[in-house]
């Protein structure tokens, strides 16, 4: 089972953004990257770069 998850979020600029879950962590993690609207901060999940994004912010906060 996964111990992270991705949502999509508005931003107080009325932009969305990408956020990472991490177990452990109290705040999600901004993955860098506005948009705007949902749909096309969703479809960047699909692409490698989110993948990527994902990945090291990972390994930057994983213990």
């Amino acid at each position: 089972m996964s111990d992270h998850k991705v949502t999509v979020d508005q931003l107080p600029n009325g932009k969305w953004a990408c956020f990472l879950h991490v177990e452990g962590q109290e705040e999600p993690i901004n993955l860098g990257r506005e948009f705007k609207n949902d749909e096309q901060a969703e479809n960047w999940l699909n692409v490698s770069e989110s993948v990527t994004a994902i990945e090291m912010m990972l390994r930057k906060y994983k213990k």
